[in-house]
């Protein structure tokens, strides 16, 4: 996953062209892509909204809340808004992001978006880059799309897995943006599956700087809704991995908020139930574990929903095979159930309000 070549650490990243991967999304030089987070094509009629109101309406609550169908208005807040309170400016000029996808992941969960050989390094879909070359290849994407009045402020680094696997990328990458005076203007968006913080603690100095940096959040994925012992099993199913890791994800949560100090937001997946009472239950009990991490956590969580890309199909046909069907559920109660329970905990204007402009300190 890491080799020196010149000097430098080189990473081993996801070669997107040739792979099912392809038919979703624009491949930028074949190992990176440039995506919209709040598009027209997948979302409601709210994202086209938003990409149309003036500036003041794009800040105000009107983009807050669920719309008609009981999904959120926008699905991802972030990182368009978090690098705008964090930098400065219009949010939807950090709505493109160039993402990279490190090749390897310790998941195998059935929905995921990314083609299973494009998680194997075994299967030789990849190729090294060091930080220096990622931040070249950024700023020729950005100067592309720039010519056609399109925005490119964030880097995502995604996968496969980052934080588990290599997260002396982040560093890496973080000093080659600094280096080039580049933190004003460039948002780092980091992924993480929560599945160890084993690698982190190794680098725990070094991270606890980045992550300070207003121009630095992450990101964690919850795939299972409980508390450490009731999502185990789904936790299992969905992932692959044996259930007793599941309650490993709240420590790296914790490890990531408490420890490192970092701006960290959190997705949780609508994969419950179809039983109302079953979901309003689970998520309960997800709310008070994530409160015990931080009181204000919770409104820093947004519901991620599951979206048929390419080679999620082939995933979920996979896993199905394998005796790990996607758990039936009922999406838009799990929406509803979940604001209701935040309304319940917290006065409206905390609920009313854009996930980074909730403290976590």
């Amino acid at each position: 996953m890491i080799t020196w070549k010149g000097g430098e650490r080189k990473f081993l990243l996801a070669t997107l062209s040739g792979t099912s991967q392809e038919k979703d999304t624009d491949v930028f030089k074949e190992n990176f892509r440039v995506r919209d987070y709040v598009n027209v094509r997948r979302g409601s009629e709210w994202a086209s909204r938003w990409l149309q109101a003036p500036l003041k309406e794009t800040l105000s609550t009107e983009f807050l809340g669920l719309d008609q169908t009981g999904r959120q208005k926008l699905e991802f807040q972030n990182p368009p808004y978090v690098a705008s309170f964090r930098l400065g400016g219009d949010p939807r000029d950090y709505n493109y992001a160039f993402t990279l996808q490190v090749n390897g992941c310790t998941y195998e969960c059935s929905f995921c978006f990314v083609p299973r050989e494009l998680n194997n390094p075994h299967m030789g879909k990849g190729c090294y880059f060091s930080a220096t070359e990622i931040l070249d290849n950024f700023c020729e994407a950005r100067d592309y799309h720039s010519e056609r009045k399109t925005s490119v402020g964030v880097i995502r680094l995604s996968g496969g897995e980052v934080t588990t696997l290599v997260p002396e990328l982040i560093l890496d990458l973080n000093d080659e943006i600094n280096r080039r005076g580049m933190s004003r203007s460039v948002y780092l968006w980091i992924d993480s599956n929560l599945s160890t913080s084993k690698y982190l603690v190794d680098l725990q100095r070094d991270l606890k700087i980045v992550a300070r940096q207003r121009n630095v959040g992450f990101v964690g994925c919850l795939k299972s809704v409980g508390n450490r012992k009731t999502g185990r099993d789904q936790f299992s199913t969905v992932t692959k991995a044996g259930p007793e890791h599941y309650e490993k994800q709240f420590e790296v949560i914790n490890y990531l908020v408490n420890v490192i100090g970092a701006d960290f937001y959190l997705y949780i997946l609508p994969i419950i139930s179809e039983n109302r009472s079953v979901i309003t239950s689970r998520l309960e009990e997800c709310f008070d574990e994530l409160r015990k991490i931080h009181r204000n956590l919770p409104l820093r969580t947004n519901m991620l929903r599951i979206i048929d890309y390419t080679p999620a199909t082939t995933n979920l046909v996979q896993a199905q095979n394998e005796g790990r069907p996607l758990p039936k559920y009922d999406e838009a109660a799990s929406f509803a159930s979940w604001y209701e329970i935040l309304r319940d905990h917290y006065a409206e204007n905390d609920v009313v309000r854009y996930r980074c402009q909730v403290p976590l300190d």
